[in-house]
């Protein structure tokens, strides 16, 4: 394996990575090496991702954590640390999502997603940034949508988020790049996930004309995120910082 590409003895957390393109990132972090820790809310999907990371030769940990929660967040990251001894990569990846007219939204419902899908990305990067400076540098790659660059009416307090989540990358790239902290932004698409399913009976209805319009004519799966996951969580990716990468297929050129 090219050196610029191995994170053996690197140690990663991915938050959201119980399932779905979370795990996607872990089993392809855990490839090349990296001790991975697994955050999420869910138990059972917690064992069970740790359960198939550690079938896959993985050394894998998983953290039930609710990530908009200050004390939580702190909890986790002194977990990791306790296990793995270090932190060199954060993948923020948790994030829930389902459509409201925002006509009818209420104020709770907004401050729930903002908390969510933003605040949690703020309280891992600051809980995290300690242990990087120990470390001598790090990896913050946040993944947010390509909502961000397209619009649609139900997703207001979606896009909002995941909005902020863009130019918090750009501006924490700019504040840590002296301490050797990378940080960058992933856009996915259409991916086949718990969140949107794409096959079997709970197929989202929207799929078939996504990928219509998608030029690769296909969705995406987690596992196609296997390699831009390596390449900003490694060395190869030093250069490379404030960037938001879109990862969809090419669909957001044709939506």
């Amino acid at each position: 394996m090219n050196s610029k590409f191995d994170l053996t003895g690197k140690v990663a957390i991915i938050t959201g990575g119980n399932g779905g393109l979370g795990l996607g990132i872990a089993k392809g972090l855990a490839s090349v090496g990296a001790k991975v820790a697994v955050v999420g809310r869910n138990q059972d999907k917690i064992n069970n991702a740790v359960e198939q990371l550690q079938a896959e030769g993985a050394d894998a940990l998983g953290i039930q954590c609710d990530v908009s929660q200050e004390d939580d967040v702190n909890r986790m990251v002194k977990e990791t640390v306790a296990r793995f001894g270090r932190i060199d990569i954060l993948f923020n990846n948790a994030a829930i999502s389902w459509g409201i007219p925002a006509e009818t939204m209420t104020l709770e419902q907004w401050n729930n997603f903002i908390a969510i899908n933003l605040t949690s990305c703020f309280l891992t990067s600051k809980a995290c940034f300690p242990e990087m400076v120990k470390a001598g540098g790090g990896k913050i790659i946040n993944v947010g949508s390509i909502i961000t660059k397209l619009g649609f009416g139900k997703l207001v307090h979606y896009a909002a988020a995941k909005g902020g989540m863009d130019h918090m990358t750009q501006s924490l790239a700019q504040g840590w790049g002296k301490h050797n902290i990378q940080v960058n932004a992933l856009l996915p698409g259409l991916v086949d996930t718990e969140m949107m399913p794409c096959e079997g009976p709970k197929k989202n209805g929207l799929v078939d004309y996504i990928v219509k319009k998608t030029p690769v004519g296909k969705f995406g799966r987690p596992s196609d995120f296997y390699g831009i996951s390596i390449l900003l969580a490694s060395p190869a990716s030093n250069f490379i910082t404030g960037s938001i990468i879109v990862v969809d297929g090419g669909v957001s050129l044709a939506i």
